[in-house]
């Protein structure tokens, strides 16, 4: 268990605990990457600021680690669900790899589970949140996608609703900065992987990109939210 309460006397915000949480939490899932393990379980709090951070919510990850083919044709790929229950919310996420392309992807692959935590953690941390943030919009539920499960009426409006669009750009920030790349190349490049997908929706990238880059503006500056873009 992670806990995390003293480093909140500084009062400098949630985003500072889930700095703290996300760096354990992804080292102690690559290695278990490292260590060839096909599945890795922890339990962690995050606390809250609508409670003053006086309160936390309790979270169970659940990270299943799979082999692909070598036949794949891709180094790996990393999925995420968060499913909010009354007592905790559980944190599952996928983790496929071809081995034979590590360790020579393990930085890239660092990246991106630190992009997952992060942006999953933010929807953890989103109670009260439209009192934290300048709202992008009025649109916020249903908040999940794809048509399997309950959904935005488009992939447009999912990837714009008031809690996509900090999760998109928190995940896409701390990927920039684990990178070490900048903000709007890691923008370009969460187009480049998921072009197949705004493709078969018809959904518009520059508008949505300009959704994230006007929420991020609005935004950037409000005390404690740590929305600094990285040095490039």
């Amino acid at each position: 268990m992670i806990k995390l309460k003293d480093i909140l006397l500084e009062r400098l915000g949630g985003e500072r605990t889930r700095k703290h949480i996300v760096l354990a939490v992804s080292r102690d899932i690559i290695n278990a990457v490292k260590a060839g393990k096909s599945r890795h379980q922890d339990n962690f709090e995050l606390y809250l600021a609508d409670t003053g951070w006086e309160s936390a919510s309790q979270v169970k990850l659940d990270v299943k680690i799979k082999q692909l083919p070598s036949t794949a044709g891709i180094a790996y790929s990393i999925s995420a669900a968060m499913k909010p229950a009354s007592n905790s919310d559980t944190l599952d996420i996928l983790i496929e790899l071809d081995g034979s392309e590590f360790p020579k992807a393990m930085s890239n692959l660092v990246a991106s589970v630190k992009e997952v935590l992060e942006h999953e953690l933010e929807h953890v941390g989103q109670q009260g949140f439209e009192r934290l943030y300048v709202q992008s919009n009025k649109y916020t539920e249903p908040l999940s996608y794809p048509p399997e499960s309950p959904q935005a009426p488009s992939h447009y409006l999912y990837l714009v609703s008031n809690v996509e669009i900090p999760a998109y750009v928190k995940g896409l920030l701390k990927l920039a900065k684990t990178k070490r790349i900048s903000f709007e190349d890691a923008l370009e490049d969460y187009y480049t992987d998921h072009r197949e997908v705004f493709d078969r929706h018809g959904t518009d990238w520059t508008k949505v990109k300009k959704a994230w880059l006007d929420w991020y503006n609005q935004n950037k500056d409000i005390p404690g939210r740590e929305l600094k873009k990285p040095k490039s």
